[in-house]
């Protein structure tokens, strides 16, 4: 009997779970917090504070885990101090974030069953009664106590009553209030519910006597930890095209750059004709791998190129995979990755595809991205065919070197999903990593990655005002958002990395430079990796270190020698190496972020609009410099542009 009604708890509680809000972009961190050193994921953010935040959850006291759940399900979930919050992604979207039953663990922890104690005999006057448990719930003195607590704070979830919001938050109780000794020692009366611990401390005043145990904090093991994929690196990366490797190898040196995303390996290249593969054809790759892993950057490989014999459409070497031949590409990974994840080539980072989400109906066959994407197929726009790639693609990778990570292709989200392209047109193409998620791709890939270009404007912010995503905070901020919410959606917590961005001249047009287009793409290298920072972005890459790159856009020039923007990543790769997200610059006007580095604060911050505004500096600025490390006059206050100020402060003040 006690096993049925157990079941029925939690039934009705599964019913009762809050539905996923829209993520936000950044994480909420603590800087100034003793001992609390982590951020509250991206991906709980919106659940966190809109169902009460601090006095409900307590801070974040872990990142995000691998927990083993009820039933045995490996959950992804991050602890609190009062709570667990957990990421179901087998339940409907409505109900995918819930929060732990840490009162029935913490019993069972100490081996304590509740139903072993006797049930109150019936309801008491004045209380609340939970036949369901067979316990009362009363106040301690008159409006005041245990079930004044209990009724008037729950979740705040639309629809429900007040009675089911402080359900979804506590649970029914399942003990009587009795005399215990909490975990500070002290002897206070006690009631154990689902969710929570219930205490009473006459001695407080009177609207702090009913206090929450600090459960998560008593039961956090953190017993499955997710890796640390940067392993001490830093968020600073590039890309460098194949084949100009051996001529930019002393710049990279010289850069600094953590990550080195390279296009990439063709399986066209190696097996032609089905069944044979010819290695050799990957000699120049080879060289190029080393020169990387011996600059002491990450290499990141992309892997492209279907074989005519396994094009789904024809002529598409950029295109999807037939199915009858996804084995083949299994197989021919399975080798590839054997060979190339041992010194000295030491590649870990595997991304299948460059911008698949572009369609086969507008890109030439043998382009060096997608081109999965299907124009036809309003439901998923070709992810579904993506999905099944990877669902082969990723046991294959795993089985040659499990500590590789699988990269989702970039993806190119040229349009968002939540605007029309034209006139009443949906945009069809942002549903394509929607459709990889509804076709059961999630649980088959590491880190999802995505693209954020913009093109020069003379005295503008072009990423911030992307045409398709300035609603969303720009081309960086505002695609991350919609991929954090179709994760979160989907029930999901995974990295994001933004590898490729740049600022572009478009067309290459011989007015960029005369207008300041080398001195704005220097600005807008401070700009990426500001917001890359404060975003929690797992990395972020500059499209390309090879100069003079697509549309401009490299860090060197046409002899590889650098620019201006080379100099401004390198100062801030010095910078903000080693940075902590602090907090936004909330000052009208302007957009900026603040760091902890081992030597002191460090703000970045510009005009959001391109007009004047007066900064007035919170402390003493140690230094103050421009995008590309020049060292600037130190005043108290700045006139602040477009163009990005990094100001050193003396101390880490709040």
């Amino acid at each position: 009997m006690q096993r049925i009604i157990l079941l029925c708890i939690i039934m009705s509680l599964l019913a009762w779970a809050s539905p996923v809000t829209a993520q936000s972009a950044a994480p909420i961190c603590f800087p100034d917090v003793p001992l609390i050193d982590n951020c509250l994921h991206p991906s709980f953010t919106a659940y966190w504070r809109d169902n009460g935040g601090l006095p409900v959850f307590g801070y974040p006291i872990g990142p995000l885990e691998q927990f083993v759940g009820d039933e045995g399900r490996t959950l992804t979930v991050q602890w609190t101090e009062r709570n667990r919050l957990e990421l179901h992604p087998t339940n409907p979207p409505a109900y995918r974030i819930q929060i732990g039953r840490m009162g029935a663990e913490a019993l069972a922890r100490v081996g304590r069953d509740p139903f072993a104690d006797p049930p109150d005999p019936g309801p008491q006057p004045g209380c609340l009664w939970f036949p369901e448990t067979g316990h009362n719930v009363c106040d301690q003195e008159p409006g005041n106590g245990f079930r004044t607590y209990w009724q008037n704070n729950g979740l705040r979830i639309p629809g429900l009553s007040r009675y089911a919001q402080s359900l979804v938050l506590f649970g029914y109780p399942l003990t009587a209030p009795q005399m215990e000794r909490n975990a500070n020692g002290d002897l206070v009366l006690t009631q154990w519910f689902e969710r929570a611990r219930f205490e009473w401390h006459p001695q407080n005043p009177a609207r702090s006597r009913v206090l929450l145990g600090l459960l998560g904090r008593e039961l956090h093991t953190s017993p499955q930890p997710l890796p640390d994929l940067r392993n001490g690196r830093s968020v600073f990366g590039v890309e460098i095209n194949r084949g100009t490797v051996a001529a930019t190898a002393t710049q990279l040196a010289e850069l600094g750059a953590d990550w080195v995303r390279y296009n990439g390996i063709r399986w066209d290249e190696v097996e032609p004709s089905r069944g044979v593969r010819n290695w050799a054809a990957l000699q120049d790759v080879e060289t190029e791998l080393r020169l990387i892993s011996a600059s002491g950057a990450v290499p990141m490989v992309i892997v492209r190129g279907t074989p005519t014999w396994a094009q789904a459409q024809p002529d598409k070497s950029c295109g999807p995979i037939q199915a009858e031949a996804l084995p083949d590409f299994a197989a021919f990974l399975r080798e590839l990755v054997t060979r190339y994840s041992q010194p000295p080539y030491n590649v870990k980072f595997w991304e299948l595809g460059n911008e698949p989400d572009a369609p086969f109906q507008l890109v030439g066959g043998d382009a060096p991205f997608g081109c999965w994407g299907d124009e036809s197929n309003s439901d998923n726009y070709g992810g579904a065919a993506y999905a099944e790639m990877l669902k082969v693609a990723y046991p294959a990778i795993k089985a040659a070197d499990p500590q590789a990570q699988v990269i989702f292709g970039g993806l190119l989200l040229a349009c968002s999903p939540d605007h029309a392209v034209r006139t009443n047109e949906p945009c069809h193409a942002g549903r394509f990593f929607e459709g990889v998620l509804r076709a059961g791709g999630g649980d088959y890939f590491d880190i999802l990655a995505y693209h954020a270009y913009a093109y020069f404007a003379v005295h503008r912010d072009p990423d911030r005002e992307h045409p398709s995503w300035a609603e969303g905070g720009g081309a960086t901020l505002g695609k991350l958002a919609y991929l954090r919410s179709v994760l979160a959606t989907y029930g999901y917590a995974k990295p994001v990395i933004m590898n490729e961005g740049a600022l572009l001249c478009y067309r290459s047009s011989p007015n960029c430079r005369p207008n300041g287009f080398e001195e704005a793409k220097a600005d807008a290298v401070a700009r990426l990796y500001a917001r890359t920072l404060a975003a929690d972005l797992l990395m972020s890459h500059w499209y390309t270190l090879n100069g003079p790159g697509w549309q401009e856009g490299g860090l060197l020039d046409n002899r590889q020698q650098p620019q201006a923007a080379f100099g401004a990543f390198r100062f801030l790769r010095q910078q903000l190496g080693a940075a902590r997200y602090v907090r936004a610059v909330d000052d009208d006007g302007l957009e900026g972020y603040r760091f902890r580095t081992p030597g002191g604060d460090v703000i970045v911050v510009w005009s959001s609009d391109g007009k004047e505004r007066t900064f007035v500096l919170p402390a003493q600025p140690r230094a103050i410099y421009d995008a590309t490390g020049q060292e600037l006059p130190i005043t108290d206050s700045l006139i602040i542009t477009i163009a990005p100020r990094i100001i050193r402060l003396a101390e880490s003040s709040p």
